[in-house]
């Protein structure tokens, strides 16, 4: 959406790429790198994340990995690194000269607001009916359908192509569901990750930051749930 309004944003994983095998403590802290730049953090349910980062790197990356219930344990790849990340980047965003948080719950939910929205962090102002017409036509189903077609591919390169297009689980657009964890990880790996999730106070932290740095400006994010299924730790 953001090549369609003509942001030249750069994307990046700031040195957590699956292809660095880079654990979660040995990730940087330090953004100063960044401190001039105008900086967009997108953050997801880590739950929701760990699984989409599963079939990401199994099934498009070719990386051996295990199963689900090893990956989202493994430091290397899995829902503890994944926190860490988000919460160096809460903690460096008041040293950027331009920070904003966006949640991918948010951007499902309200696509054309948000795209406004991350359009002023950019400096652009965008009109209502252009950002509905833009998220329209980016829409999960037809976004899906253009990489399937090959349409994404002949825009960007081999990396918007499925890696197996009879295989659903391999394509870059994949479900794109809230919460569409459920669907993938056992009672062990739910608590398992309520345990990460709680010890390391991921919620107050995401809760803190959004509540600063929301791209939308609209004060307190409401945070995912923990499982109360889950014995408290």
């Amino acid at each position: 959406m953001l090549d369609d309004l003509g942001v030249g944003a750069v994307f990046g994983h700031d040195g957590s790429a699956f292809a660095d095998r880079r654990a979660g403590g040995d990730l940087d802290p330090d953004k100063s790198k960044y401190s001039e730049a105008g900086v967009l953090l997108m953050v997801r349910d880590p739950r929701d994340a760990v699984v989409s980062s599963y079939f990401q790197a199994t099934r498009r990356e070719g990386i051996e990995a295990g199963s689900l219930s090893m990956f989202l344990r493994d430091d290397r790849y899995g829902i503890s690194k994944i926190c860490r990340f988000n919460m160096q980047w809460f903690a460096a965003g008041h040293r950027m000269d331009r920070f904003a948080i966006l949640s991918y719950e948010q951007m499902r939910a309200s696509p054309a607001a948000t795209l406004r929205a991350v359009a002023g962090l950019a400096g652009m102002v965008v009109d209502e009916r252009a950002a509905a017409a833009i998220a329209s036509d980016r829409a999960f189903d037809r976004m899906r359908a253009a990489e399937a077609s090959g349409e994404l591919a002949e825009r960007y390169g081999e990396i918007l192509r499925p890696a197996d297009a009879n295989d659903s689980q391999s394509f870059k657009v994949r479900r794109g569901v809230v919460g569409g964890y459920l669907r993938y990880l056992s009672r062990a790996d739910l608590c398992y990750c309520e345990q990460v999730l709680r010890s390391m106070q991921y919620r107050y932290g995401l809760v803190a930051a959004m509540a600063r740095w929301n791209v939308e400006r609209k004060g307190d994010a409401e945070p995912f749930q923990p499982d109360r299924n889950c014995r408290q730790v």
